[in-house]
């Protein structure tokens, strides 16, 4: 049995679009793929509407927690992919074979009534989902 290639995916808090990747990619492509997520400043707790949307799209997040980048500092990564323009705050990028600077909406910043907040986040989570499905669906 060949071995997962292990990817990292990296945002600000850990708290929406990275953990939306890591989630992704471990339910649709699981069988060749372990993901991770960290953040640079990790929040308290993901975002109540990055939980909602990842169930929407029949993924439980419930569990998860923000991580620290700090964790993985020391770990060797196939991938990782930066997906906040936060490079120049980045404490230490860990070793990596590929390294992908892919930049999606910060949805912690939408802000205005509650459907549209939503809205914003489900639109953030359809384009990491279609780009999942481009770079990992090999």
């Amino acid at each position: 049995m060949n071995k997962k290639k292990q990817v990292l995916f990296i945002c600000n808090h850990n708290a929406g679009r990275s953990q939306m990747g890591e989630a992704l990619l471990n339910s649709r492509y699981g069988d060749r793929y372990k993901a991770f997520s960290a953040g640079i400043n990790p929040s308290d707790e993901i975002n109540q509407n990055t939980t909602e949307v990842l169930k929407e799209f029949g993924v439980d997040i419930s569990d998860k927690k923000p991580k620290n980048l700090s964790l993985f500092a020391d770990k060797i990564f196939d991938t990782v992919i930066l997906t906040c323009d936060c490079e120049d705050r980045c404490p230490k990028i860990p070793q990596n074979q590929q390294f992908i600077r892919k930049m999606f909406d910060d949805p912690s910043v939408f802000s205005g009534p509650d459907d549209e907040v939503l809205k914003g986040f489900r639109g953030v989570l359809e384009d990491i989902s279609l780009w999942i499905d481009e770079a990992f669906n090999e």
